[in-house]
């Protein structure tokens, strides 16, 4: 009888599939001398590949925090020709309290549950948008035609819930 610790041949395991980039199922395909697994298929995209053990899902999580959240920042420079206040008032300025209050929303936020942002969607109060300008935000008030969304730069009104023109 086979040893319940070493995998066979055609065996499912978890792997981290380079393809679909994901921790997915993969049958062993190929073992090595020693018993090692060499190479594995994944079953979702069949490809053929070297083992990868798979990657903590806390890992990936914050990877992608780190991802979205420079490609926000880069999306953002630039965008305001403020000059910094100085670090005595720097506290009490309405960007300083808007950055405060923006960093407070998002510190457990997933920005890949946010919504894309588009002025024909509905949103709500404390729904989390991507706006391709500005980055990350939280919408902090909604009515019939508009919501005020915290955005790392202060507060921005924006339309919503508008009809489409094509019908």
């Amino acid at each position: 009888m086979a040893d319940p610790k070493k995998p066979a041949l055609g065996d499912v395991i978890e792997v981290r599939c380079r393809f679909c980039r994901l921790n997915l199922d993969a049958n062993v395909s190929a073992l090595g001398p020693d018993g090692a697994i060499v190479k594995v298929q994944c079953r979702t995209c069949r490809h053929f590949q070297d083992f990868k053990a798979p990657k903590p899902v806390e890992d990936q999580r914050a990877a992608l925090i780190k991802k979205v959240m420079k490609i926000a920042e880069r999306h953002t420079q630039g965008t305001s020709d403020r000059k910094t206040p100085s670090s005595t008032t720097a506290s009490l300025t309405p960007e300083a309290v808007a950055k405060a209050l923006w960093d407070e929303a998002t510190k457990d936020a997933n920005p890949l549950k946010s919504k894309i942002y588009d002025k024909h969607r509905s949103f709500g109060v404390d729904d989390l948008i991507h706006h391709k300008g500005m980055g990350l935000g939280v919408v902090r008030e909604a009515d019939d035609v508009s919501v005020l969304v915290l955005f790392r730069e202060g507060f921005v009104r924006l339309p919503h819930d508008q009809p489409r023109e094509d019908e």
